[in-house]
């Protein structure tokens, strides 16, 4: 187990520690009698329940024993619209496909006032904190009065989304978000189809600069594909009826993700977001970059009946995040929900290697696993604690239960401010 942090107890601070069964860490296998010490709004440590009480246990040390319960850190929802919070669309008996989708959805969003965009966005936030989740990828488009300052929980990495097919200066993206250098904003271009990519390459450099993450919609769908590689179809038609078509734009020729290669944008500060159409070749570029990639399947079984080969990324050892999309595709911004999908699609996939992708594997898509993500020292508080009966024979038999049992909305946060 590792050592202490720099915090210190003291009368009014007292050290909590929290027993149970199992603890789920996610930067180490799963601990069976394990408990998690916590001072302030910070982790100590994470172990074996006897070392944990040994070393920190003591006067004034108050002590919770969770029977039947597995403790694990909050989810990290890396790709969400919160915007679409509002819509209730009913999930369709047949996949419309990208265009009749989107075609919806720029209809849905031209009704949206700011006040139902704030309204919206607080709905999602108060749903994504129910169902377990500590921190959401909200990506916003355009940013609104009201949602500047930083909240409790969910927290959010907030990624203002550049369009502009036509657009060759960020500075044009940027002008209505006066304060983008002094609050923690990251970027997000839309896709190779909505976004410039000259501003592609300028809103990576600036993210780079700044140690921020950078994300986009990458290789979704078909028509992304067809646009990308030959310059027709959907998305060619779509720029010219907006009239955000540039003349001077030449296709690549290449698949989306070699096309992002080429114009410099993939590192370990970069999120793909879906990457549905990928061949070998896109999959060992991604492992090479080091890019992170966040999935959404029910988001693209919903819109295209599509799903993303998810153990080719595992195989590869990219890391790899869960999202939930939007309302606008999808039905719950539950992400136990979304990798219940995932365990039922793929049953290929160890389930304690999902419930990474959904806590660690998110936090290292945004930048935050220094804090989020684990239980361990340094890591931050709330935590959830997760029913589980019965007697998990193995790790990926407890991360299937605690899965399950969250899909069900039977999650719990403890160790801080909003502790049940």
């Amino acid at each position: 187990m590792s050592g202490l942090t720099d915090l210190k107890a003291t009368p009014s601070d007292p050290v909590r520690i929290y027993r149970a069964p199992w603890v789920f860490p996610a930067i180490g296998p799963a601990i069976a009698d394990g408990a998690v010490a916590v001072c302030k709004d910070r982790i100590l440590a994470a172990g074996e329940a006897q070392e944990v009480v040994e070393r920190f246990g003591g006067p004034g040390v108050r002590l919770w024993d969770h029977e039947d319960t597995a403790l694990l850190p909050g989810a990290v929802n890396a790709h969400t619209h919160l915007d679409f919070s509002g819509l209730s669309f009913k999930k369709p008996e047949r996949s419309p496909g990208f265009a009749r989708w989107v075609l919806s959805v720029f209809e849905a969003k031209g009704a949206l006032s700011p006040s139902n965009r704030l309204e919206a966005q607080n709905k999602g936030r108060a749903e994504a904190a129910a169902s377990g989740t500590i921190w959401l990828g909200n990506v916003v488009n355009p940013p609104v009065d009201g949602m500047s300052g930083v909240g409790g929980v969910p927290y959010e990495c907030r990624f203002v989304e550049l369009l502009g097919f036509s657009t060759k200066n960020l500075e044009e993206n940027l002008s209505a978000l006066h304060d983008v250098d002094t609050l923690p904003w990251a970027l997000a271009a839309h896709s190779l189809y909505g976004t410039s990519w000259e501003v592609i390459r300028q809103a990576k450099d600036w993210t780079r600069a700044r140690g921020r993450p950078f994300s986009i919609h990458a290789a979704e769908h078909r028509e992304e594909m067809q646009f990308v590689r030959l310059g027709a179809g959907f998305c060619r038609d779509l720029l010219f009826s907006l009239g955000r078509w540039d003349p001077a734009w030449r296709p690549s020729g290449l698949s989306p993700v070699k096309t992002l290669e080429a114009l410099g944008v993939l590192d370990p500060r970069t999120l793909l977001v879906h990457m549905v159409h990928v061949d070998a070749e896109d999959w060992d570029i991604a492992a090479r970059r080091g890019a992170s990639v966040c999935f959404c399947p029910r988001s693209n079984r919903w819109i295209e009946g599509t799903l993303p080969k998810i153990e080719e990324a595992v195989r590869r050892g990219i890391s790899c995040a869960l999202g939930t999309d939007s309302r606008a595709s999808n039905e719950d911004l539950n992400l136990f929900r979304e990798a219940a999908a995932v365990l039922d699609a793929y049953h290929g996939l160890e389930p304690a290697a999902v419930l990474r992708m959904m806590t660690l594997g998110g936090a290292r898509a945004l930048g935050l696993d220094r804090t989020w993500g684990y239980l361990g020292p340094k890591a931050g508080t709330p935590f959830l604690a997760v029913p589980v009966t019965g007697h998990p024979a193995s790790e990926n038999e407890l991360a299937e239960a605690i899965i399950r049992q969250g899909a069900l909305g039977r999650v719990a946060w403890i160790g801080g401010e909003i502790s049940c």
